[in-house]
């Protein structure tokens, strides 16, 4: 009993039993956290924010007890253990940018502009970053961008202080106009005009990654024609399930325009110079 007495009162024993403690403490927080991702079915952004900050306030404290046990630091710790208002002056002055992540985390995580698992737009700069948001912790979200799978790692003040485009809540964002531009010549023949819009509306409901947007089979979509200045533009709203399907589908509707227009004798419009008349040497 002496010898184990002698020992609890060692600082390296004392220090050790406060870090296994902080241990099991952690584990059980990720037991607590994975059970409650398991019944909702996946994690959302304020279960990642919170297990953050749990972390992180297990970390500190942890850290303070263990500076308690030598004499130099007995004191100070102790103080800002008893003082919930000097401990947030110390860690402020400390850290005062993730201090102002860990507020705009915790804003974000109350108004909930996205979740983990929504796809958002947003314009850092001159980037353009467009993708999923994977996880949110004290710091920092996580966006995996759909072009290149990269993960872009935005501070979480800058996610609070930038516009954000939540394409998952607002569904009508799968849904983008795609525009083909032919000739004035071809759109002043009435029934070319007819023709390249017909040609138009069913290459788009043939392609198998769109959403048919009609109330009734027997009528086209409704094609947009706007005059530009070398051109007449056919605009035609494509909706798709996601995004990336759009992206596809745009791709694979113009490629098909390509060969059935050129059936059809229509021609795109494209900047070019026609010379009319005789050219004559002085």
């Amino acid at each position: 009993m002496g010898f184990i007495e002698e020992l609890t009162e060692q600082k390296l024993f004392k220090a050790a039993v406060y870090c296994l403690i902080a241990f099991l403490i952690l584990k059980l927080l990720d037991l607590a956290f994975f059970a409650r991702k398991k019944k909702k079915g996946v994690s959302n952004l304020q279960d990642s924010f919170l297990r953050g900050v749990f972390r992180f306030a297990v970390i500190v404290i942890l850290v303070l007890n263990v500076l308690s046990l030598w004499d130099g630091m007995h004191k100070f710790a102790n103080t800002i253990l008893m003082s919930s208002s000097l401990l947030v002056v110390v860690l402020g002055f400390i850290f005062q940018e993730g201090l102002s992540n860990i507020i705009h985390g915790f804003i974000i995580t109350v108004f909930k502009p996205f979740d983990v698992g929504d796809r958002i737009e947003m314009k850092l700069g001159d980037n353009r970053i467009s993708g999923y948001v994977m996880s949110m912790n004290l710091r920092h979200t996580i966006v995996k961008n759909i072009m290149d799978k990269s993960e872009s790692i935005i501070p979480n003040s800058v996610m609070d202080s930038t516009v954000v485009k939540n394409l998952t809540t607002q569904h009508e964002e799968n849904r983008y106009p795609l525009s083909i531009a032919i000739t004035y010549e071809d759109a002043q023949d009435p029934e070319k005009l007819a023709l390249a819009k017909k040609i138009l509306s069913e290459t788009i409901l043939e392609n198998q990654r769109t959403i048919d947007l009609r109330s009734s089979k027997e009528e086209e979509l409704f094609i947009n024609v706007t005059l530009e200045d070398s051109s007449v533009n056919l605009t035609c709203f494509v909706e798709t399930q996601t995004a990336e399907d759009n992206y596809y589908a745009g791709s694979e509707i113009r490629q098909a325009l390509l060969a059935r227009y050129k059936e059809a004798d229509i021609s795109f419009a494209y900047p070019h110079i026609e010379l009319v008349g005789d050219v004559r040497h002085s």
